[in-house]
This record gives structure tokens, sequence and C-alpha cells, in this order.
């Protein structure tokens, strides 16, 4: 099969997306309708062709926005051909490579998803056990919901069967009654569950982990204690004494959101949830934007947002940042354009950036240091919220004057919001005044932006608030 074939007389196969043991998987188009479609293709000498035809007889039953559905089937002398929905999207184990470990709220998010699809898989009549569950099977799409695929491993479960037949799943993930120590069942998905939600917590592949040393590396990457509870509980060996079923794994996700991660939930539900762009800029040098970028995409990072740290004045900031969190051991990838560390992608030169981050991030913070040059003023204002940091103390304000007569040319609709270290009522009233302008925030005290108190968070999510309304998106709150 290659580029251009047509297939069932109305498929044109643009170009592989992926490889299986048994099976191709193509970017097809409907030529009549000009719709893309996903298309496996099964070569019918192989020995295996009938084993891969289970997925069809699986998915042709099942109904789930998760799952992918079934649209065609179509054969030529070779090749057996499913058509299927393509999903359009990044597997996550591309997004643990891209932007390295995932943060505890987005991944419990995760979690409870992957719930639902097993709960409704499990809930069929026979049952549906997937058995291969792992990053490489999930697919994040643009709106940050999940799609399982690949059905090939899948089978319906026989409760007369006292052991599986045939060894399957993949090493790390596959529990193990997949290798003969007994049958597969509900327990066996949950236990592929847990390695996945370890692997995407720590960045370890769960077969380099013994399993007492599962809790460590998970508190080690700052996975709390309540989580950490629930994914040991998930990867015991004796399926006996794993968690029961999905729906118990829910209910216990549930309870521990909700018990222990309220102020981070009540943070994000005040939150412009679309994609947010903000540049950070200083007055003079030396004035802490980068500090101020730092502190805030460390803010979204830790709720869960995909979120890019973009330097755009290369003062060497980011240079020596990346050495302590090398020496920290916190890097998790590094490349010539960029290093991600906690959550957070940081690139090194935003001209080389802007349109990666643009792309593939939710929340993307410029550091822009001090103003240079028209090109760099020009990007700054394409950010959806434009921070000027300000001097602290009130004999400095009038270089504050003197910057707004100097770039007022590029802030023509004075849109750009002032930001001053926090200050007493008086002092507030006294600046605006001054500055002849509304647009005056006080940034809250931050002792580490890498490690924030909730009341912190609680702070900068009153400002961003404030900042929303300031640049017209305040209506985007939620």
């Amino acid at each position: 099969m290659k580029q251009g074939d047509i297939i069932g007389l109305k498929y044109r196969i643009i170009k592989p997306i992926g490889q299986g043991g048994n099976s191709t998987v193509f970017l097809a188009e409907n030529i009549v309708l000009s719709n893309l479609w996903a298309v496996k293709t099964i070569d019918k000498d192989n020995p295996s062709a009938m084993n891969e035809m289970q997925e069809v007889n699986i998915l042709k039953s099942l109904n789930h926005p998760m799952l992918p559905r079934i649209a065609d089937l179509c054969e030529d002398g070779r090749y057996i051909c499913i058509v299927m929905d393509y999903i359009e999207g990044e597997t996550l184990s591309e997004v643990l490579k891209t932007e390295g470990r995932i943060r505890e709220p987005r991944l419990i998010d995760w979690a409870k998803q992957l719930c639902d699809v097993l709960i409704y898989l499990h809930s069929r009549q026979p049952p549906v056990i997937y058995r291969d569950l792992k990053p490489s099977n999930i697919i994040l799409n643009e709106s940050g919901r999940l799609h399982l695929v690949d059905f090939g491993t899948a089978k319906s479960y026989r409760e007369q069967a006292l052991e599986d037949t045939v060894y399957i799943g993949t090493q790390g993930y596959a529990a193990p009654e997949q290798f003969g120590s007994g049958k597969s069942d509900e327990r066996t998905d949950l236990y592929n569950l847990g390695m996945t939600l370890f692997h995407l917590a720590t960045g370890i592949h769960p077969a380099k982990a013994a399993y007492d040393e599962i809790e460590g590396y998970l508190g080690q990457n700052g996975i709390s204690h309540g989580f950490s509870s629930i994914i040991k509980n998930l990867v015991r060996h004796d399926p006996s004494k794993r968690i029961g079923d999905a729906r118990t794994c829910l209910a216990l996700l549930n309870h521990f959101d909700s018990q222990n991660t309220h102020g981070q939930k009540s943070a994000r539900s005040g939150i412009f949830e679309g994609r947010l762009t903000i540049g950070v800029t200083g007055v003079v040098h030396g004035i802490g934007a980068t500090f101020a970028a730092l502190c805030l995409a460390n803010y979204f990072a830790s709720l869960g947002y995909r979120t890019a740290f973009v330097d755009h004045c290369r003062n060497g900031d980011l240079s020596r940042l990346e050495a302590v969190m090398h020496r920290s051991s916190r890097l998790t990838r590094v490349d010539e354009e960029s290093f991600v560390a906690d959550g957070i992608t940081y690139y090194r030169d935003g001209r080389i950036a802007c349109g990666k981050a643009a792309r593939n991030f939710v929340r993307v913070l410029g550091d822009f240091g001090c103003l240079q040059d028209e090109k760099a003023i020009s990007e700054f204002n394409r950010s959806d919220i434009r921070l000027v940091i300000c001097p602290s103390a009130d004999w400095k304000l009038a270089l504050i004057d003197e910057y707004i007569a100097r770039m007022g040319q590029y802030d023509p609709n004075r849109e750009w919001i002032y930001v001053f270290p926090h200050f007493g009522k008086a002092d507030k009233k006294q600046i605006r005044k001054t500055l002849q302008t509304n647009h005056v925030l006080f940034f809250p005290p931050v002792s580490n932006p890498y490690s924030q108190s909730r009341n912190e968070q609680k702070n900068i999510q009153a400002v961003l608030h404030e900042a929303m309304i300031m640049s017209g998106i305040g209506h985007g709150l939620r």
C-alpha cells in the first residue's frame, strides 16, 4: 500500500500514520466527500490476520465518544481494510516526550476520562477487556479529551477460561496474568491504567521500576500521597488485592479530588480556558520581568495547563536556569531549541519558538526583558495580555513617566498593564493618578516561583482575573 492508492473505490491513501505488529494504519481521504479517515490494512497472508479481525467485531458494537467508530470495511486480493474515525492529536507518549512528566491535576483528569471509557467497555455483555492500555494507544485531541485507539489486543471476557490462551500485552504495562499466571479480566485493564499513570507522572518506564519502588518514585516527582496510594493499589500483582473495578476507581479519584485539590479546582474555575499568551517586559533592566513570568508559568503548570516559557530577551537568565535544573535532576528533555522541567517547556529563542508555542500549548509566557527593538515590540503586542513590570520605589515613578512617553507610540490604546509590587491602598491610588491610567496591577509577593503556597496561587489568580478584564477577555472567565 502506497501514497495515492485507491481502496474500496473511494478512499485515497495519503500517508502511513501508525505501524502495529501485523498491520499498518494509513491516513486516507474519501474522494467523494473530501473528509479524512484512518484505514487499518491487514495482510491476508499473515497467519494472525484473522486475530486482527476481532477488532472489527468488537468495535462495530461499541458507541462511546472516546472510541473510534468503524465506517466501512473493504478488501482486495491481498489486504483487508478497516475504515474508521481519524482522531487528530498526539499520543500521550508523544506528549510525555515533548512536555516531560505530567502534573497531578491534569493527570487526575486523564485518569477519570480513562475510567469512564473502561466502565463502558466492562459493562458490555460480554465485557470487553482492552488488555493494552498504555500512553501510545491513547490520543489527546486539541480540546483536551482522550481517545482510546487500537483494539487489536482486546477480547470479549469468557467466564469459563482458566487462563489467557495467548500471552499478549506490552512489557511494563501488562499485568502478570497476561503472561500465563491467570486469565485477563476487568482488573487487568486497571493494572494497565495504573502503570500508564505511573509512567506519565514520573517519566520512568514501568518496566524499569519494581513494585516496592513505585511509591518512592511518585513522591520524588511531586505526586501526593493520596493519588500515589490509588496508583499503587491499581498495580498490585495479585488481582484480588487491586482496586476491583473502574467504577470504584473513578469514585476514589472523585473523592480524593474533592477532598485534597479543592483549592486548585477553585482557582482554575475562575481562569479563562482558551489559549492564552502573556507577554512580560520591564521598564528597566533587572526589574523582575523574568521572575514574574516564571511565577505565572509555574502557576499555570501547577493547574495542569500545557505551558511554554519563551525567552525573547536572551539575557542569559534561561541558560543559568537550565544549569540549575540540570544540577537538581529536574530536566526531563533537552534539545537544541528547548528543555523541559517541572512540566514547563522552555524555549531558548523566541524568534524560533513563536509558532510552535502558539500551536502546541494552552498557556504561553513570553519573557521580553527590556524591549529593545521594533520586532520584539511587535511580538509583545501580539500577546493577549501585556504586562510591564515597574520599580517599587515611589521616587522612581518618573522613570515610568519617561517609559510611557517613549513607548506610547507602540501602545496607542493604552492597553499595556503596569505591574507594581504590592503597595498600600493610598499608594495604589497615587500611582493610578500619576500615570493617568487605570491599567495598573499590584503583583502579590511570591517567595519561590517553583513552590507556591495555596495562598500565593489564590493571589496570582486574582491578579490574572483583573488582567484579563483589562485586556478585554474578561468575558471568557468561568
